[in-house]
């Protein structure tokens, strides 16, 4: 109920206020947080130059650490189930996390189930709308997903427990990535998702952030 209410304050500076004085949250400078930003997790730290937009919610028993210059639209789900951390579970090594590096962006829509590690390289863009990352299931002990850096996800893809992908990979739209592709510089898509073609030189670029 308290970041709902500090979700509710009129302007960015109000909730970035109570949430660090109330819940001991840590914000960069020039961070921007939007209206009805729902923050009730277990440590969260943003750096320089963050912006969340409205709507985006961070719940659960996780540490949330965005890097510098890192951009999420609007209503995105970052979560974890209370069970996760409650002595009972010990034995499962949740390690609920959620991580971003530098100049990331996550754009909307997208759904984050924190019961292991999230990690999302430098510059590497989560596209479009309407992913899904998943970090447990029955029976699932190898459960972090690993993103690289300069990497770009479209619209609608799902990363299965332990999946990944190396730097500078682009995943088609609708992709299914059920294991970690650890070969760099390629394009991959299709059910379950496969290495499709290497990235030529003509086609790689840094992906540039040109709103605010």
């Amino acid at each position: 109920m308290m970041a709902l209410s500090i979700s509710l304050l009129p302007t960015s500076r109000l909730r970035m206020l109570f949430y660090s004085a109330l819940m001991g949250y840590r914000f960069g400078a020039r961070n921007r947080l939007g209206w009805q930003v729902q923050i009730a997790v277990e440590s969260f730290v943003a750096g320089d130059d963050v912006t969340i937009r409205r709507g985006n919610r961070f719940i659960g028993p996780i540490s949330v650490n965005l890097g510098d210059r890192t951009l999420l639209g609007i209503n995105n789900l970052i979560e974890c189930g209370e069970a996760a951390a409650h002595p009972k579970s010990a034995h499962m090594g949740y390690a609920r996390s959620f991580k971003t590096g530098i100049n990331s962006l996550i754009h909307e829509d997208h759904r984050f189930d924190v019961y292991g590690a999230i990690s999302i390289g430098d510059g590497t863009w989560v596209a479009g709308f309407a992913s899904q990352f998943l970090t447990h299931g029955a029976s699932t002990m190898n459960r972090d997903i690993s993103i690289g850096s300069q990497c770009y996800l479209g619209s609608a893809v799902r990363f299965s427990p332990g999946a990944g992908v190396a730097d500078r990979v682009v995943v088609g739209m609708g992709a299914v990535v059920t294991k970690h592709i650890e070969q760099p510089d390629v394009v991959v898509g299709g059910v379950p998702a496969k290495v499709i073609s290497e990235r030529t030189a003509d086609d790689k670029f840094v992906f540039e952030k040109n709103w605010t």
